[in-house]
């Protein structure tokens, strides 16, 4: 018995883990490839299309309000005691008294099909425009949040990228400085070096491995982020195929400082159009309440009353009745609410035509400063690419000169401080190009045309 709930916690443990291997799995992205895999699984992006399709169903909602409608009724009703009418005795010979009476019949069914159908409305007019518009404004909104998200996984890319670089750096430099700490402690056993060289050395060592602790963490968030923008679970694993190398000429390829701005095709300018659009519609709308509605309607019935329940009987008769109609509704006099409802929206979309003005200035400032951050962090990342290769060439001169007895522990600890200071600047001014870029990019992305 206690062989056979061995075997069988066993065999549930393995089950267990093949449930927990199948629901991991790994990814393997480029930079487009991880955006484009967003632009189908994040959840900003998704929300937004379900966005889009419920303005595609308001607009078929606002089309049907001018289409014919028709409705149908089935009325039954059983009279389980009919009531009591007292007529004057009058009428049988009788004066002055009063006798009893039971009007109509114990079950009844009437059956209508009522249909309308709207001729004329400046309203509906109207409020089909605005329904088109806003689907356009929709399908724009669309559009500038796939942008938005764009940004968010390339610059959550970036930082992968950075930290996984300055933990490859920290590893190089953490094996050199292990090797030379073992070295140096060899070389004072045989008492050729002070223990003050093996001490310093040994805390060089205990600095990296502090280091590089904290940048695996920071290595787990900035995974966490991509993988949350790129709508995948914490279980998930993502491997980068780019590197930031790549991706800086990448981008230094492409026409970011030569293409031309206009404000005018920007995502967001054009996105406040639309709003704009819809403004000016609602003050059409207000408008129309001046205008009057014609409306025609036709009425078909029939109804059935029996004494005994045989409504399915073809022999029983039904009694037909129909109408047609025809409604007219004339605005005449509202004490000046229409016309100060008229105002409001007048005033709304004036509003809209000043945030209109300020977005253009502010989308000019924001491109100057952009392209200006983009050439500045290009001129840094130069330089600190240029200063990284200096501090390496004397960090791994001056360890040779070490193992040779020509540099102290002093040396030592002053370049690797030096070098790693330059590479940390150079992965920061790496990080900084290419975010700047995705700046720049995202304002030169032009609106798509509904």
């Amino acid at each position: 018995m206690k062989l056979i709930m061995i075997r069988f916690t066993a065999l549930c443990l393995l089950v267990l883990a093949i449930g927990q291997t199948e629901a991991q799995n790994v990814y393997r992205f480029s930079l487009t490839e991880a955006v484009g895999y967003a632009m189908e699984n994040n959840y900003d992006v998704i929300y937004s299309e379900k966005s889009m399709e419920a303005a595609k169903q308001q607009m078929r909602e606002a089309t049907s309000i001018g289409l014919p409608k028709i409705d149908g009724s089935i009325d039954y009703t059983d009279n389980i005691q009919r009531p009591t009418s007292l007529l004057p005795g009058e009428f049988i010979g009788k004066p002055g008294e009063y006798f009893e009476i039971q009007f109509g019949t114990k079950y009844n069914v009437n059956a209508g099909l009522y249909a309308s159908q709207l001729l004329f409305s400046g309203k509906y007019i109207v409020g089909l425009k605005t329904a088109k518009i806003f689907l356009e404004k929709t399908s724009m909104e669309f559009f500038q949040n796939k942008v938005a998200v764009r940004q968010q996984v390339a610059n959550s890319y970036y930082n992968v990228l950075s930290t996984e670089e300055a933990l490859r750096v920290l590893d190089t430099t953490l094996r050199v400085t292990r090797k030379l700490a073992e070295e140096t402690r060899s070389t004072y056993e045989v008492g050729f070096v002070e223990d003050i060289d093996v001490d310093q050395l040994d805390l060089l060592v205990a600095d990296l491995e502090a280091s590089k602790v904290f940048f695996e963490n920071q290595l787990n968030i900035t995974h966490a982020f991509l993988k949350f923008y790129l709508g995948l679970t914490e279980q998930d694993t993502v491997i980068l195929s780019d590197d930031l190398n790549s991706l800086i000429e990448k981008m230094n390829n492409e026409s970011l400082i030569t293409e031309t701005f206009d404000y005018r095709q920007n995502v967001d300018y054009a996105t406040l159009e639309k709003q704009k659009e819809i403004s000016y519609m609602q003050v059409k709308l207000q408008k129309s309440e001046y205008m009057p509605t014609l409306m025609a309607n036709i009425n078909l019935k029939t109804n059935a009353q029996r004494d005994t329940w045989d409504f399915f009987n073809t022999g029983g008769k039904w009694f037909a009745s129909s109408a047609l109609g025809i409604s007219l509704q004339m605005p005449i006099w509202s004490s000046g609410q229409r016309r100060a409802k008229v105002k409001q929206a007048q005033i709304a979309f004036d509003q809209l035509g000043v945030r209109e003005q300020q977005l253009i200035t502010s989308l000019n400032l924001q491109y100057q400063n952009a392209r200006n951050e983009y050439l500045n962090a290009f001129t840094v990342y130069m330089n600190k690419d240029k200063a990284r290769k200096v501090a390496q060439k004397i960090f791994d001169k001056t360890s040779v000169k070490f193992t040779e007895g020509m540099a102290t522990s002093l040396d030592i600890l002053n370049t690797q401080t030096q070098y790693l200071n330059a590479e940390k600047d150079y992965i920061n001014a790496a990080a900084a190009l290419l975010k700047a870029g995705e700046d720049l990019k995202k304002l030169l992305t032009k609106s798509i045309t509904p």
